[in-house]
């Protein structure tokens, strides 16, 4: 029998959510019935109710965008009033069998209990750690209340949660310790879906008549280290005197008008580019005609064990790429990547540097990344884990 499944995500809207779609529409196309419940976007997915390639989606007004502690306080509290409410109206209207919530944040521990009270089965897929997000976010590294509260919501996130979807072998190992350890723990890493995102060609139109091109894709928040790569573009042209270079930075956050005002202030506009949020046949365009791709997360609790996105987006476009030494970076792009060690952006200009100048080992790079990805990270290995936990499910 098909399950009914409901999705909830409250940190990104739907679609715009990657590995959220990525897991919707696998198993849509599976056969089972999908609904989904995601805040509204700031610049899309503004529609409270829509069908969205065949999958329910159910959106509510995200009344307060965090910036501070106390912003995501009344974040958390409008979006778990508006996520209760939205779920009994589907359980009422289609009813469902499955919640699969993912996180951050760890507060909804709540919701999963009174659902499982009723036989619903709770999948928890964990795509942050958020005691280390909430430390990497505010570059503190205190443990203080706030760290030790969001230990407890974790702790009973997994306790309220029947299973458990981790990222990779990282967070497989903190689950286990912090309150996992007699849960059903599947490993489903982040991947590009290849038919989507492979690599399609060169256009050397996006160089704005620059001989190289450097492309960052992702988030732009405080967390994400945009501002550790634009300290070193200005070292890379003002300090090395490279003005043979254009930088792209692909998407928005909430350090986004600071990280403009920064290329301002270091007069290096002439050498960066802003693109916001585009398309991803606009986004693949550079990033399959990038000399060389930037992953910028400075090395900290939570970039250290985490998988991102961006890294095997970089390698299935054969974009060879430059990062800090990270543990999860490590074993996502192998030798497709230079390693930068303690978060020294004066090393990472001159490493770009050096790649730029050595075609021969970018295109080796590039070729090893490429490989990796298609024949083991990809979304279409990976989602084989997500279908094998869903056929041992029981409702």
């Amino acid at each position: 029998m098909k399950k009914d499944i409901l999705f909830i995500v409250e940190n990104l809207s739907f679609p715009f959510d990657r590995r959220v779609y990525r897991e919707a529409i696998s198993l849509k196309e599976k056969g089972y019935n999908i609904s989904v419940i995601s805040p509204k976007g700031i610049e899309r997915d503004k529609n409270s109710f829509e069908i969205f390639e065949g999958i329910h989606v159910y959106r509510y007004p995200l009344i307060v965008i965090s910036k501070k502690r106390l912003d995501y306080l009344l974040e958390y509290l409008f979006s778990f009033i508006f996520i209760f409410l939205l779920s009994l109206k589907i359980l009422i209207e289609k009813n469902f069998d499955v919640i699969h919530i993912a996180n951050p944040p760890d507060i909804f521990f709540p919701i999963l209990t009174f659902y499982r009270i009723f036989g619903k089965k709770i999948i928890f897929d964990q795509h942050d750690l958020t005691p280390e997000s909430y430390l990497s976010r505010f570059r503190d590294e205190r443990k203080d209340l706030f760290y030790k509260i969001q230990i407890l919501f974790e702790f009973l996130t997994y306790k309220a949660s029947n299973y458990i979807i981790v990222t990779n072998g990282s967070y497989y190992k903190i689950t286990k310790e912090r309150g996992g350890k007699n849960k059903n723990i599947v490993i489903v890493r982040n991947g590009p879906l290849k038919k989507y995102f492979d690599y399609s060609g060169n256009f050397p139109e996006t160089k704005d008549n620059f001989k190289y091109l450097v492309v960052y894709i992702g988030i732009m928040g405080i967390q994400d280290g945009v501002d550790y790569l634009i300290r070193s573009i200005d070292h890379f042209v003002n300090t090395l005197k490279r003005k043979d270079t254009l930088f792209v930075l692909i998407g928005k956050g909430d350090d986004f008008e600071n990280l403009k005002r920064m290329v301002k202030e270091l007069k290096i506009e002439k050498f960066v580019k802003f693109t916001g949020r585009i398309s991803d046949e606009e986004a693949l365009k550079y990033l399959s005609t990038a000399d060389v791709a930037a992953s910028p997360d400075p090395k900290n609790p939570l970039n250290d064990l985490s998988t991102m996105n961006k890294v095997m987006e970089y390698m299935i476009t054969k974009s060879p790429l430059i990062s800090y030494d990270l543990k999860e970076a490590r074993y996502s792009a192998g030798d497709s990547a230079v390693y930068v060690e303690n978060n020294d952006y004066k090393k990472f200009a001159e490493k770009i540097s050096y790649l730029l100048d050595n075609e021969n080992l970018r295109k080796s790079m590039a070729e090893n990344g490429y490989k990796r990805v298609t024949e083991k990270l990809c979304w279409e290995k990976q989602k084989k884990n997500l279908f094998s936990l869903y056929e041992r499910i029981k409702v």
